[in-house]
């Protein structure tokens, strides 16, 4: 939960931030080195150098560390599109695709009434002369293979 906060606090303060942070307390590592030669600020300037230096490295960091965040969320941004743009296309075959398999079905269905319809009529034929004819053969055989796509 921490890091979560953190990670919203860190985010939300701008690379600029960093950099005139760096800047400024750089600035206060070099003035407290004058200031450190008069004896009334002097103790002062003591403690005020290594915090600086600190703050000026820390600052350096975090604007390197913006720096990179910000080429990552723009490569992320162009992959966003990359995948919407693919999402798009996909759609688009996969209704192409979705209306050619519907018209080989319906085909297939098509075929499978004709067969059943020209059994019913040889039957007929088959039950009043009691024998099988060519066309009974055809038709089983047509059957067997399926429709022609």
């Amino acid at each position: 939960m921490l890091s979560w906060m953190l990670d919203i606090v860190l985010s939300s303060i701008p690379a600029w931030a960093w950099l005139a942070g760096a800047v400024g307390a750089l600035a206060i590592y070099l003035l407290s080195g004058i200031l450190s030669h008069f004896p009334a600020v002097g103790i002062y300037a003591k403690f005020i150098k290594p915090v600086s230096g600190l703050i000026t490295l820390v600052c350096v960091f975090m604007y390197g560390g913006s720096g990179v965040q910000a080429m990552w969320e723009a490569k992320v941004a162009a992959a966003q599109e990359k995948v919407a743009e693919a999402e798009a296309e996909s759609a688009e075959a996969n209704k192409k695709l979705d209306a050619e398999r519907r018209k080989k079905q319906q085909v297939i269905t098509q075929y499978i009434d004709r067969v059943k319809e020209q059994i019913v009529v040889q039957r007929e034929v088959i039950d009043a002369k009691c024998e099988v004819g060519p066309e009974s053969i055809k038709i089983l055989n047509d059957a067997a293979r399926g429709a022609k796509q």
